[in-house]
């Protein structure tokens, strides 16, 4: 009896050694199949944001209407930007043709005032801080105004207000214009009259609209003064400070690449 019971001890070693091989065999077949799992999540994830992104770009067909404007349409709100009338009287029918157009015109004008005006830029382009300073202050006065529309509680449309904005923009490359070819560096007065007789009625169309659903008096007198002092303020400083801050910021350019160079060369070449 006593060689069985050894035969049976000497099989047992062999049958555990195998079950562990098994045991093994389960485990990396299981991580394996969370790996694939894991991939596939990964891959869905990823598709689903890539469907995502092209139907985000695709919304962009919600502003194709806002840009199919007939020209003669375009002309006429040009025209009536520089008249101020009673809110009740106004149709505000926004559209981005027109004042992206206006922007561009009002890029355009900065640069030829630049070059009227004999200031040279040697580092950075001018082209590209003018877009920036035009889109930028257009974009970001309309943003304040809407949000002092809803402070005031006179809800309007964030694209009414882009749109008023932009128009009233007009004026403004009117005078930037008169002012590059006929105004004298030495005497603002002239600047100030075409403020006067430009700026100042197209801003206060521009409050008289914004203004329009507000039932409450001082808040619209509010909404007014706003929308006319982020207008003038505007025309200030794209006649008195663009060149200057465009000038202090050339010179910054300058003084860091200088240093830069300065810095290579107290490098010792291996």
């Amino acid at each position: 009896m006593e060689p069985s019971y050894y035969n049976q001890d000497e099989k047992t070693p062999r049958q555990r050694s195998n079950s562990n091989a098994g045991g093994l065999g389960d485990n990396q077949n299981g991580q394996f199949g969370m790996q694939a799992q894991l991939g596939k999540m990964m891959w869905e994830a990823g598709s689903k944001q890539v469907q995502d992104t092209f139907q985000s770009y695709g919304r962009i067909d919600l502003f194709r209407p806002y840009f199919d404007v007939d020209p003669a349409e375009v002309r006429t709100r040009l025209i009536r930007s520089f008249i101020p009338r009673k809110p009740s009287q106004i149709q505000v029918s926004p559209d981005l043709y027109g004042p992206t157009m206006i922007i561009l015109t009002m890029v355009a004008l900065l640069l030829y005032n630049m070059k009227t005006s004999g200031i040279v830029i040697q580092n950075g382009t001018l082209m590209g801080t003018a877009m920036f300073t035009c889109f930028g202050s257009w974009m970001l006065i309309s943003g304040a105004l809407w949000i002092a529309c809803f402070l005031l509680a006179a809800e309007q449309p964030f694209l009414t207000i882009l749109s008023s904005f932009g128009y009233s923009l007009t004026s403004q490359c009117l005078v930037l214009l008169l002012t590059s070819v006929f105004h004298s560096s030495h005497d603002h007065l002239f600047f100030f009259v075409l403020l006067a007789s430009f700026c100042v009625p197209s801003a206060l169309r521009m409050g008289l609209i914004i203004c329009n659903q507000s039932r409450l008096p001082a808040n619209r007198l509010m909404l007014i003064g706003i929308a006319i002092g982020a207008n003038l303020l505007l025309i200030l400083y794209l006649h008195f400070g663009f060149h200057v801050v465009l000038e202090e910021l050339d010179e910054m350019v300058g003084e860091a690449i200088v240093d830069v160079k300065a810095v290579q060369e107290t490098i010792p070449v291996a």
